[in-house]
């Protein structure tokens, strides 16, 4: 049976399904975008459309925080999605660390672990103390609840998509010219050639 739950937005984590997940920080779109949030969108074309214009406010990383840019706190980040992993909570099959904001690509294990969400406040718990300490500040470091998409594996090549949005984003950014360049970049091995 499959976790699922509202804050304010649906989240739902089938056992051994995949998930795409976009985390943020704190602080990183401004209030407008957060309003526009709660209204709810008519349809899905209509959620598509408001995902794809929020991950516009974010990559420009025009507002708030970019602590993510640093390559400490990229490369804590990066260790504790790759600890969660090796601790059984799902397989990770791509990352990227953006300035403001963090993509994950995963496949939840089909049995035998808590929930999902549970794993991933350890995670933003953990890794907001060690990225605070990095930067020297205190205070809330993640934003509370992270967007989390389930990647439908029945639509064709629907997994691969996720994976190569995640992977290039930086390039897509502007940020560097091949994926491979990004430090905050993580990619299982099984994925290197379908990228």
């Amino acid at each position: 049976m499959h976790t699922q739950y509202r804050r304010h937005l649906p989240h739902i984590h089938p056992p051994g399904g995949a998930l795409f997940l976009t985390m943020r920080l704190a602080g990183s779109l401004p209030q407008a975008v957060l309003d526009d949030r709660r209204t709810p969108a008519a349809d899905l074309l209509s959620q598509r459309q408001r995902f794809a214009s929020y991950e516009q406010q974010l990559e420009t990383g025009a507002y708030g925080p970019t602590w993510l840019r640093q390559p400490a706190v990229m490369a804590l980040v990066l260790a504790g999605l790759r600890q969660q992993a090796a601790q059984g909570h799902y397989e990770l099959l791509a990352a990227c660390a953006m300035p403001n904001h963090l993509h994950v690509v995963l496949r939840l294990p089909l049995v035998g672990h808590e929930p999902f969400y549970r794993a991933m406040q350890r995670f933003k718990s953990a890794t907001a103390v060690l990225a605070n300490r990095e930067v020297g500040r205190s205070g809330r470091f993640w934003q509370d609840e992270s967007y989390d998409h389930v990647v439908r594996e029945g639509q064709a090549d629907a997994l691969a998509r996720a994976v190569r949005y995640t992977v290039y984003n930086p390039v897509k950014a502007g940020l560097c010219q091949r994926w491979q360049d990004w430090e905050g970049t993580y990619l299982a091995e099984e994925w290197q050639e379908l990228v």
